[in-house]
């Protein structure tokens, strides 16, 4: 079920992201370069001619779980987790930099990035918080 979750998730996504900072974490197109590295020889022998889409590849993968290599299964287990984590730092940063940005960026209208451009400026970034900054780290967004 997690590879269904996970290809299903990377299958419209290319978004990709460096990580670093303390809570590592990964992105999408990190994800999918090393699921396809790991994965690749399991998907060739396994999935031979079904059709990427629709979790088609995800499916036949669970379908074949038993006969998948535990490079494959131990790459899959990583990339979920990071990815989890990611999703989690995202939803967090707002609350965790709300007052830095009040503070910082009090002259910067909401929406397409502003406030998180003002957070992260280079005259900004030794004034917010190493949470917040982590957070934002954590996030994908720097």
């Amino acid at each position: 079920m997690r590879i269904l979750y996970f290809v299903a998730l990377c299958a419209g996504l290319s978004l990709a992201a460096a990580s670093s900072g303390h809570t590592q974490t990964i992105g999408y197109g990190e994800a999918i370069r090393g699921l396809t590295a790991a994965c690749g020889a399991d998907i060739e022998k396994q999935c031979k001619g079904v059709k990427p889409g629709g979790g088609a590849i995800a499916a036949c993968l669970a379908k074949n779980s038993s006969s998948i290599s535990s490079r494959c299964a131990e790459t899959f287990e990583a990339a979920f987790v990071l990815l989890a984590k990611r999703a989690a730092a995202q939803e967090a940063a707002p609350a965790l930099c709300a007052a830095e940005a009040k503070r910082l960026c009090s002259n910067f209208r909401e929406g397409n990035a502003r406030i998180l451009r003002c957070l992260i400026r280079e005259d900004n970034v030794r004034k917010v918080t190493n949470k917040c900054n982590q957070a934002i780290t954590d996030a994908g967004w720097r």
